[in-house]
């Protein structure tokens, strides 16, 4: 049986490399290709190794859209079916075609992303919400270890937007203050001075 199940893995290699061979083929022409960030597309992965997601599977594209018009290549996170509940998991809204059926589902698994050709790229599935994107992009920013830096700075724009707001307040404290002197004082306003001005004028 494991001979058997060792001879099955050798065969699925196999197909797999014929079937590289052939995108390799296309890559020059999938070079053109436009794709943008937070599209999904399926997208042919292989046999991996190991415990690499591996298949043909909706993978959505999250390499910026430079990189994406002047790249071969572009950066993706498979799109699966696992139910667990992990922070490199992010749910997707379900998305449905004109007929009701149901054309995507599923979480995205940051945990997996790939550099991969634009050859391997098949049939556009549909466009996550921005939302949704949003989420794939701290996902990924967490799975990355990248939100120490992020953390910094918002706690850098956050203490600026406090200064801003101090600031505000004093300025509106100085008015009310300078409002209340003013009527304290009756001090008349520019049109009553000029009126003053004329009449004394006129008299004279």
């Amino acid at each position: 049986m494991s001979v058997m199940f060792k001879v099955a893995e050798v065969q699925a290699f196999l197909r797999w490399m014929e079937r590289k061979f052939s995108l390799n083929l296309l890559a020059e022409k999938a070079k053109k290709r436009f794709v943008k960030r937070g599209q999904v597309y399926k997208c042919e992965l292989g046999v991996g190794i190991g415990h690499e997601m591996q298949k043909e599977r909706p993978c959505v594209i999250i390499q910026n859209n430079i990189g994406n018009f002047k790249s071969g290549n572009t950066i993706v996170a498979p799109i699966t079916h696992d139910d667990s509940q992990y922070p490199f998991l992010v749910p997707v809204t379900v998305q449905k075609n004109g007929s009701g059926s149901i054309i995507l589902d599923g979480q995205v698994n940051v945990s997996n992303i790939r550099c991969v050709s634009k050859a391997r790229l098949g049939d556009y599935v549909a466009t996550l919400p921005v939302q949704d994107l949003k989420n794939v992009e701290v996902a990924v920013a967490k799975s990355l270890d990248l939100m120490v830096h992020y953390n910094e700075l918002e706690k850098k724009l956050q203490d600026k937007l406090d200064f801003m707001d101090k600031i505000k307040k004093e300025r509106n404290e100085a008015q009310d203050f300078v409002k209340k002197l003013k009527e304290i004082a009756e001090v008349p306003t520019n049109e009553e001075l000029e009126k003053t001005i004329r009449s004394k004028l006129t008299e004279e």
